[in-house]
């Protein structure tokens, strides 16, 4: 009986994998919700989007460049698919769409819409594109997800035809296009076979490459006319504390978790996101956000396994 104990107690390297894994999550999440909250402020503010992605991936690119450019023989001509998708799920094309969406609506729906439906798309990719198969529970939590953004995306879009608010409901196709890009990202990082730091470089330097001709050609550098105050916070945040330490901590959790494992815990981002937008923003959540909030919660839970049994 002791013999078979001990072999069916999970190994201290299995433990300490999952304890990292855990902690790259945790640390993703508390950037994420405090990434909503500061991109929410800042383009209903002075900033457009485009300055906000131009300002991330400035910051981010130069402090990540050294470690492309001493791992640069990591990388391999056969993943080039997985690095494209990578930039284009988390990159500057990802951060359009985001921070485009945000203009339309409170941060409570952002956190359900984006980061609430993600897992959703990492399970529908695994599904479709991989094989891999779903139990009953897992079905209940995706189920319970396309409840809670009814919930939440329904209710918007009364409000929105109720008071004649013109083409706000465009933000909630975005969220939802965001979330899947997201998605993406995370099922090729987890085929990339780049470890986290390389990655989130791939993503910064490659985002940057890409994105700032169109910028400095449509804008030239009009964001550096803005308060030094607030580029500084804005940026420092969107590229370091969003665009490299919770990039690179998610992709920790990636790779000591899985992909749907590492997705479980952005159901955390919603409650988290809506709760800092009381004090910062001002924005208190209606009920149908806090319905929502309860129910993707919930149903992420489910979905990615991180509640109910482990054999469905």
């Amino acid at each position: 009986m002791t013999a078979a104990a001990d072999t069916a107690r999970p190994s201290p390297v299995f433990q300490a994998n999952i304890a990292i894994g855990v902690a790259g999550a945790l640390i993703a999440v508390g950037f994420w919700g405090g990434w909503i909250v500061l991109t929410r402020l800042s383009v209903t503010t002075a900033f457009s989007p485009d300055d906000i992605v131009f300002l991330r991936f400035l910051i981010s690119a130069v402090l990540l460049l050294p470690v492309l450019w001493l791992r640069r023989g990591q990388l391999r001509r056969a993943n080039w698919p997985q690095y494209a998708f990578m930039i284009l799920g988390a990159g500057a094309p990802y951060m359009l769409v985001a921070a485009h969406s945000m203009q339309h609506a409170p941060a409570a729906h952002v956190g359900v819409l984006m980061p609430g439906t993600m897992p959703l798309f990492v399970a529908l990719y695994g599904l479709l594109l991989f094989g891999e198969r779903l139990g009953k529970w897992r079905y209940l939590g995706l189920g319970l997800i396309v409840l809670g953004d009814i919930a939440v995306g329904g209710f918007g879009i009364f409000h929105i035809l109720e008071n004649d608010l013109g083409h706000a409901w465009v933000g909630y196709l975005l969220m939802l296009l965001a979330a899947a890009m997201w998605a993406a990202f995370t099922q090729a990082q987890k085929r990339s076979a780049l470890d986290p730091w390389l990655a989130t470089a791939v993503v910064a330097v490659g985002s940057f490459l890409g994105f700032a001709p169109y910028y400095l050609l449509t804008s030239g550098l009009a964001v550096f006319d803005l308060p030094w105050s607030e580029i500084a916070l804005h940026g420092l945040y969107q590229a370091v504390a969003s665009g490299i330490l919770a990039l690179a901590a998610y992709g920790v959790a990636i790779q000591h978790l899985g992909a749907q494992r590492a997705a479980a815990f952005s159901s955390l981002v919603p409650a988290l996101g809506a709760l800092l937008a009381i004090p910062i923003l001002g924005e208190f959540p209606d009920l149908a956000a806090w319905f929502g909030i309860a129910t993707v919660t919930l149903g992420l839970m489910l979905a990615t396994g991180a509640i109910g049994p482990r054999s469905s």
